[in-house]
């Protein structure tokens, strides 16, 4: 039952513990959060709210009633970050970011079927060779580094517990069958992301958008040219999920048996041994190739035909038990030394498809063009490019470093001119010489990035003119508290410079809020680093893989470069792990994570299926689910929504066909990313065409309308990092402005003795006044709008007595 702080009033109750059967007549003010997964008491201010819809994961929550309204949260935070084991979706960074890149096209790319087409394609196929790349690192360390050659010495393989059983005489001989074990690594990594995609289907897609037309099941994805938030399937992916998904483990699969089929072939010809079956090494490549232009023919298509996603799987299922069988039956024989025969062609393969597909995403973003107001410079591209540097760098110095472990690690340039019967093991010379120049340049790059961001910072609260000016302005728009005026100290100065000490109070007061706001324009500078990071780093990587290829010369590099490229490659995950799990212990630093990766897991798996699950596949269709349920009850709606839930309840209001024809719904939003962030980086998808249907100009309640609002406000701080205005100003604007900007800190008066006022920056809305008395205004407004109930038959009629 409720517990409402700062309230002493009883609370009507049934006996017992029997729940109270919700009343979703009159005025509801449902409210909702932001990243950070805050939790329902505090998002109510109640310490025991009522559960009345949803489960533990993600449910809405009633607090007692306030001002003549019931009060409810949705608290979804359960589906991101609540749960602490929700920080091993970070291992899956990469993928999320190419997922993400599919979202970041420009409207023109957008609109354009040809154009849209050509960008989709491009970025699934890299997507597709990413998830190959990911299995590619992990083949060289199972069955390069481990199987082949440390289990192919008896010194190395009897070093350590784990390799020992390598050395069994049905395996010590028979390199065929080492490397058929070390195979099931990256099997057995295919089969994990299997699981954690069928598992998340079945908790996130599967709640499906309710709707006015009868419910179907579509196999198109939401990734259709000139298809957007309005569209009624855009949140129903399921079935094209787990199609996508289907594909990309049969591609996995097909991977893996090709790897090991021709590293096997390879093995046998280079000992000059007779190779058993070889017509089934041939059939297992053909099968393979088969497979692999069958996955990239259906990621470019609209939908996947019926049963053939599931087909290509099944395909690569038995490529890979064909190949399984061709190493299992191959004679023993003394191995080569030196690195895997046919390893090399197979990396060749799936970078030069890496590479491939990152040209073609940059061709379909040259022929989208770009706009002011969006990401600096091609977005897709930036981002898949920032994908791939992830994924190589941090998994290769977790490959070196995992093999260190086992045996010791050397990338020295050739091989001993003699076998060696120790424990050491040698990467190819070229990943070694990469690792130093893939982390240590980024490095730099971020320390001369966070350089520049201190001096800025340091320069605005030095800006003399600006802090006059904050100044000025706190001095003569507020007026002077009438209560306990004798206590009452203004922060900003006095009006008059009548004390020296009291003037510098006031500018000292003023920097902090100078550099308050340019503190939150900070974070619109990040795309110029990515970008350079992106562009640098490609440049260098091409340079290097040229001279490489072409003159077979390594880069420069030295054995303390390697080490400590490859220590901090492999550091960084586990410390992004522990920074999370300490920042979702603790609400503040939770808060400065988290928007990054909610952004991220916003977009339905429509471009990469291995991706961390949409928590806006299920949060967006539950809201529309109450919303309805409240209207059919008679009710009315104000939806206060902050930062991220902001974008949950655009996106649940954009869908007409998901709303009731006459519905009636309020909006107060503060903290709003709706154009800072996603019309910056995703300008198809929210762009102020798009935003301006919810404005209440595009109709009102009871009448022919697209997706509007009863009535719209949005409030802001020039201190918001996140938050900012919504609608471009402009024509087309409603007569009643959208975005209101409020002052932070609110005021610069306070009691003398007590802190001074300090800035809210994107919490503060929450304690803000302005924005609670618009939401009772609207709640009232709304109010006013409610139909007498109508009687349905068998009600009691209840007939006034006559005046005497």
């Amino acid at each position: 039952m409720p517990l409402v702080r700062f309230d002493t009033d009883p609370v009507p109750r049934p006996s017992g513990l029997v729940p109270p059967v919700p009343d979703l007549t009159g005025v509801t003010e449902l409210r909702l959060h932001g990243v950070g997964g805050t939790s329902p008491q505090d998002l109510l201010g109640d310490d025991a709210p009522l559960q009345v819809a949803g489960d533990r994961i993600a449910g809405f929550y009633r607090s007692a009633d306030v001002a003549g309204r019931h009060v409810e949260a949705y608290s979804w935070g359960g589906l991101t970050s609540r749960a602490g084991s929700r920080v091993l979706w970070l291992l899956l960074f990469p993928f999320a970011l190419a997922n993400v890149a599919g979202w970041m096209c420009m409207p023109r790319t957008h609109a354009s079927p040809w154009r849209f087409r050509l960008h989709r394609t491009a970025a699934r196929w890299a997507a597709l060779f990413l998830t190959l790349n990911l299995l590619l690192i992990t083949a060289i360390t199972a069955l390069e580094l481990l199987a082949y050659q440390c289990g192919g010495r008896a010194g190395c393989a009897r070093e350590s517990w784990l390799l020992r059983p390598l050395r069994d005489p049905l395996l010590a001989d028979f390199p065929a069958r080492r490397l058929l074990l070390g195979a099931l690594v990256p099997l057995a990594l295919v089969a994990l992301l299997a699981i954690l995609t069928l598992r998340s289907i079945g908790r996130y897609e599967a709640v499906s958008p309710p709707s006015r037309l009868p419910p179907r099941e579509s196999a198109r994805s939401a990734a259709q040219p000139a298809t957007g938030l309005t569209d009624a399937t855009f949140w129903a992916g399921r079935r094209s999920t787990l199609d996508l998904g289907y594909l990309h483990l049969g591609a996995g699969l097909g991977f893996v048996a090709l790897t090991l089929a021709h590293t096997v072939h390879a093995t046998s010809s280079q000992a000059a041994t007779v190779v058993t079956a070889g017509w089934l090494h041939w059939v297992v490549l053909l099968v393979c190739a088969g497979t692999m232009l069958a996955v990239l023919v259906l990621t470019a298509l609209d939908a996947c035909p019926p049963g053939s996603a599931a087909a290509v799987l099944a395909l690569g299922a038995l490529t890979l038990v064909g190949a399984g069988w061709f190493a299992a039956i191959q004679p023993g024989y003394a191995q080569p030394f030196g690195y895997l025969p046919g390893i090399p062609v197979v990396a060749d393969l799936t970078l030069g498809g890496v590479f491939v597909s990152l040209l073609l995403v940059l061709v379909a973003c040259l022929c989208g063009g770009w706009r002011r107001g969006t990401f600096v410079i091609f977005g897709p591209f930036v981002a898949l490019v920032l994908g791939v540097f992830a994924l190589n760098v941090v998994l290769l110095g977790a490959m070196s470093r995992f093999a260190d472990l086992v045996a010791e690690v050397s990338a020295r340039s050739r091989l001993p001119d003699a076998a060696v019967t120790g424990s050491e093991v040698y990467l190819y010379p070229i990943v070694g010489k990469l690792l130093h120049y893939l982390t240590l340049v980024p490095l730099a790059l971020v320390l001369l990035f966070v350089l520049y961001e201190l001096v800025a910072y340091w320069r605005s609260g030095n800006d003399r003119a600006t802090v006059d000016r904050i100044r000025a302005w706190y001095l003569s728009n507020l007026d002077e508290p009438t209560e306990e005026q004798r206590w009452q100290y203004n922060a900003a100065g006095p009006s008059t410079p009548d004390t020296r000490d009291a003037s510098a109070a006031g500018r000292r007061w003023g920097a902090r809020v100078a550099r308050a706001r340019r503190v939150a324009r900070m974070a619109h500078d990040l795309d110029k680093l990515l970008t350079t990071m992106a562009a640098l780093g490609l440049v260098v990587l091409v340079a290097i893989q040229m001279r490489y290829w072409v003159y077979g010369k390594l880069p420069w590099g030295t054995q303390w470069a390697f080490t400590l490229g490859s220590y901090l490659a492999a550091g960084i995950p586990l410390a992004v792990i522990a920074l999370l799990r300490r920042g979702w212990r603790n609400l503040e630093s939770r808060r400065r994570i988290g928007v990054v990766w909610d952004v991220m897991t916003f977009w339905p798996r429509a471009y990469h299926p291995l991706a961390p699950p949409s928590y806006a596949e299920r949060a967006v269709p539950e809201v529309q689910r109450r919303l309805w349920r409240i209207h059919d009850r008679g009710g009315r709606v104000v939806l206060a929504a902050h930062s991220q839930g902001t974008v949950i309840a655009a996106a649940a209001l954009l869908q007409a066909q998901s709303r009731p024809a006459d519905d009636t719904v309020a909006l107060v939003t503060f903290g709003s990313p709706l154009r800072t962030l996603y019309g910056w980086a995703f300008p198809a998808y929210f762009d102020d065409r798009v935003l301006r249907q919810l404005a209440p100009s595009a109709g009102t309640a009871g009448t022919d309308r697209t997706a509007g609002v009863y009535e719209w406000r949005n409030f802001y701080y020039l201190t918001d990092y996140i938050g900012g205005a919504v609608l471009a100003p402009g024509p087309g604007a409603a007569a009643q402005p959208v975005d209101v900007e409020l002052p932070d800190p609110r005021t610069s008066w306070h009691i003398y003795g007590q802190p001074e006022p300090v800035p809210g920056r994107h919490s503060g809305y929450w304690s803000d006044p302005t924005v609670w008395l618009t939401v009772d205004q609207l709640a009232g407004e709304v109010a006013a709008t409610l139909e007498p109930p109508r009687l349905r038959p068998g009600d009691p009629v209840t007939v006034p007595a006559p005046r005497s």
